[in-house]
């Protein structure tokens, strides 16, 4: 009688561990970044600008469902100005200034593991890419296309509170169009807006 006591002792004890409950904390998160924006073109960015780099500024959300696993799944968005140029044509009789805009809006599937407030993610999907072009005599001229893009973010943050975090983050952004590169050095701002 006393093995077979024993032998349910272990067995009930080895399944109490094996139903441990795991991390059930799942969260909703929100992280604002602000940054200057150090912009790499394939091809020229405008007629008659030499150059194939530009300094531009975004700003951008990201919302998660982090799980209480490593994997979280979201959602992130922003608005870069990607350029701001001055173009000169010079006529006969007069000369001309255009200044030509170039922005972007991310609307991308976002992926990232999170562990020790470190996040590493990328976010896939179609930036809504715009230029304007202003001056001269004419009215502005207003083009739009989409592209598809790769946005790649690496974060640290540390905590001001329960629920409220800072920290560095770093984003690179790959974009189709002109073939452009954005490095964005950011400050990340980050709350938990639902936890259940």
């Amino acid at each position: 009688m006393k093995p077979v006591i024993i032998i349910v002792l272990l067995l009930a004890s080895a399944s109490l561990r094996a139903q441990t409950p795991g991390d059930t904390t799942y969260q909703v998160e929100l992280t604002a970044t602000a940054s200057p924006m150090i912009n790499f073109f394939r091809l020229p960015r405008a007629p008659q600008i030499p150059g194939k780099a530009s300094v531009g500024y975004g700003i951008s959300l990201r919302a998660m469902w982090h799980p209480g696993r490593l994997l979280s799944v979201g959602l992130l968005s922003g608005y870069y100005v990607i350029a701001e140029d001055e173009i000169s044509v010079d006529r006969p009789s007069t000369s001309l200034t255009f200044s030509a805009h170039l922005a972007a809006v991310p609307l991308q599937l976002a992926l990232s593991m999170q562990k020790s407030g470190v996040e590493i993610g990328l976010g896939v999907g179609p930036y809504f890419v715009m230029s304007t072009i202003r001056g001269g005599t004419s009215a502005s001229a207003r083009g739009s296309r989409l592209e598809i893009g790769i946005t790649f973010f690496g974060s640290y943050v540390f905590s001001l509170g329960e629920s409220v975090k800072i920290g560095p983050e770093l984003r690179v952004l790959s974009l189709r169009y002109r073939g452009i590169v954005s490095v964005m050095p950011s400050c990340s701002f980050r709350v938990d807006v639902l936890r259940y």
